[in-house]
């Protein structure tokens, strides 16, 4: 698929964007490290990922890659290459040139991230190591243009059900990523949140996810090149309707008619990660609801 020129612009000045799969009915947003080639956007991971799995189970995938003050948005299939299954193989060697050079331009593209890689390898778990790695293709259906928002400082927000470490350091990141399913498919925004005695409060830069459907917040920090120290967590469960957006305008210091349409998250589960170590925890909350429906 060709790009316009403004598109290809976001992906050359990025190396890193978020990437989106439908894990049954709830969304689950990842950093991603990539490259763009071939019409096709290319990644790697581990083979025990849940990424990996969620592929498999249903290839339909989105990725937004954020250059601060304008986004792309890529759709698409995600297609799973492992080195070690014949298929992936027999799929590699019929792709011709395409998928060797789409990894070649991978490790050029990302020669600092490869070298911060290299850096942890005697610390990494066994499921990180080299040989356990497969490569991640989105093919593309389409792309789009994401109207981008300046986002000041905000002052700390705790995001729920996450170790006390995860939590200081996503304290005061003032960008998330809201996530919602339209045309059957991952949607990504930037979104500005808060979390205010539980309540968890998205405002999306852009669109606006239904109430009562399923969706995501992801709240990221990364280091510029060892994948070791990157720290986030996405909050996923359902959209419930907002009274205002004061919450929000407050921790951002900005006007209430400044703030985008709001709309709530009630957590269902919370998937945590700090380097290549993740928890995946559901809040009180939702053990709450569970134990009195059930």
């Amino acid at each position: 698929m060709r790009l316009t020129r403004e598109a290809t612009a976001i992906l050359s000045k990025t190396t890193i964007g978020m990437l989106a799969l439908r894990s049954r009915r709830l969304p689950l947003v990842n950093p991603a490290v990539f490259s763009f080639a071939g019409g096709s956007l290319w990644m790697t991971t581990s083979r025990y990922a849940a990424k990996t799995i969620m592929a498999k189970r249903d290839p339909r995938a989105a990725f937004l890659v954020d250059s601060g003050a304008e986004a792309v948005l890529l759709r698409g299939a995600l297609e799973v290459f492992d080195p070690l299954n014949v298929s992936s193989q027999v799929r590699a060697m019929l792709e011709g040139p395409g998928y060797f050079l789409g990894m070649a331009g991978y490790a050029l593209r990302n020669a600092p991230f490869v070298a911060g890689y290299a850096l942890d390898l005697a610390r990494l778990p066994r499921e990180w190591m080299p040989y356990n790695r497969v490569v991640l293709r989105l093919k593309l259906s389409d792309a789009d243009l994401v109207e981008g928002a300046p986002f000041p400082a905000a002052q700390a927000a705790r995001v729920p059900a996450v170790p006390a470490e995860v939590s200081r350091r996503l304290a005061g990141v003032s960008r998330g990523y809201a996530c919602w399913i339209e045309g059957g498919l991952p949607l990504i925004r930037p979104a500005f949140w808060e979390v205010d005695h539980g309540r968890v409060s998205i405002a999306p830069t852009s669109g606006r996810p239904r109430s009562g459907s399923p969706g995501a917040l992801v709240v990221e920090w990364h280091h510029r090149f060892r994948p070791s120290l990157m720290v986030g967590a996405c909050v996923r469960g359902t959209f419930a309707p907002s009274t205002d957006g004061e919450a929000i305008a407050e921790r951002y210091g900005i006007e209430p008619s400044e703030v985008p349409d709001v709309i709530d998250l009630k957590p269902e589960r919370v998937t945590s990660w700090r380097g290549f170590e993740t928890i995946t925890s559901v809040p009180r909350g939702a053990r709450e609801l569970r134990a009195a429906e059930g």
